[in-house]
């Protein structure tokens, strides 16, 4: 699943009233909690828990409408991936589901507007990358989505043997040098024909991140023959044999990946925290954060995964602030108590075509001394109240 794919959910309106279903299940097959389909008595039992809150007839009978044409598709469905979301707007009969390849936990929520701050975190998480394994004659590439490996490619490079040679006296020096030679122009030339292979791949899939992988020899020589592009983007190496499994070469990757999501969260938790202090274009902290997204200023939100704070909405514009209001400050209409302002900034920056970026870990520390939400600006915007 892509970020276009959350931000065309998120395009869809704030209501001036709580019509609009979202339901987080863990179908996952292989747990013990889903056999027997029990993911269907637990979305029962969730939407039963949330039930008791109401006390407005009118809407929980809106509710119990959702919940109804939410629970028809879960009692046929066939799970294919591990989790999957459903959204419901009744108000104007809005349906959708999304299959997901990685697993969630359980949720429900009934709002003024989805609920998609799994889904980004998750998209952020499980970011897709490439896998290049690679030896003197042969290429394997794998696409990791969402946790999951695929083999995109293998092909023999050259014909042609490629081996080095040792020398076995001085007579014979001259000779194993050509012969040498002749053996790192030929693997210097399969390599090129690898790069050329590889950025095919990467213009076709789209893909910004890889791991490359084989003898320590071979992963050195291709990544200096790497444009610049695909330099950038390379998040280590490892050693790895040519014939390992699809669920080998993903073992050893995937720790490369993490370290390398981690400490690129460390990294720009400190730009934004360091350009937010020189009065760059960034800010932090939660006030000066909803500010932003409200004037629709935000180009990327930076938030901590554990975050939380509770804050209010403007019933008509859908403003958020930190601190309660009396009337709303863009439109003078009334605001209503969120339990969690930090979800409601996520939905809000999507809405607005922002990126958005979930830290953990040090990163998350280090933002949560700032005030545990941050956001790099656009430039030379006029302020917008997003609504």
């Amino acid at each position: 699943m892509k970020q276009e794919v959350v931000q065309e959910l998120a395009a869809r309106p704030s209501r001036k009233r709580k019509c609009v279903l979202s339901v987080y299940l863990n179908v996952d097959p292989s747990q013990q909690a889903n056999q027997k389909r029990g993911f269907e008595t637990r979305l029962k039992e969730m939407a039963s828990s949330l039930r008791k809150s109401f006390k407005d007839d009118a809407e929980a009978g809106g509710f119990a409408a959702a919940v109804h044409r939410a629970a028809d598709f879960v009692s046929t469905h066939k799970p294919e991936g591990r989790g999957l979301a459903l959204f419901v707007d009744e108000s104007d009969g809005f349906f959708s589901h999304k299959e997901l390849a990685f697993p969630v936990t359980n949720q429900i929520r009934w709002n003024y507007e989805l609920f998609l701050q799994p889904l980004a975190n998750a998209i952020d998480e499980l970011e897709d990358y490439g896998i290049l394994v690679v030896d003197r004659t042969k290429l394997r590439v794998f696409l990791v989505q969402q946790g999951k490996i695929d083999e995109l490619l293998y092909k023999e490079i050259s014909g042609k043997r490629t081996r080095h040679v040792k020398s076995t006296g001085p007579d014979h020096a001259e000779s194993s040098a050509r012969t040498q030679r002749r053996a790192d122009n030929q693997i210097h030339a399969n390599l090129k024909e690898v790069v050329r292979q590889v950025e095919e791949i990467v213009k076709t899939k789209v893909l910004h991140r890889l791991v490359l992988a084989g003898t320590p020899e071979t992963t050195a020589e291709l990544r200096k023959l790497l444009p610049a592009r695909l330099a950038l983007g390379v998040m280590g190496d490892v050693t790895l044999a040519m014939t390992a499994s699809p669920a080998e070469v993903l073992s050893a990757a995937q720790p490369v990946a993490n370290a390398y999501e981690r400490s690129s969260e460390f990294v720009r938790v400190n730009d934004i925290v360091t350009a937010a202090a020189k009065k760059g274009n960034a800010v932090v902290g939660l006030g000066h954060t909803l500010q932003a997204i409200n004037s629709g200023r935000v180009w990327e939100l930076v938030y901590s995964a554990e975050s939380h704070a509770p804050g209010f909405e403007c019933a008509e514009c859908s403003a958020l602030f930190s601190i309660e209001t009396s009337s709303c400050t863009f439109c003078n209409a009334g605001v209503h108590p969120v339990g969690n302002i930090i979800e409601q900034a996520v939905e809000h920056a999507l809405r607005g075509g922002a990126k958005v970026e979930v830290v953990t870990g040090e990163a998350a520390a280090a933002l949560d001394a700032a005030g545990g939400l941050g956001a790099f600006l656009k430039t030379r915007t006029k302020a917008v109240v997003a609504g």
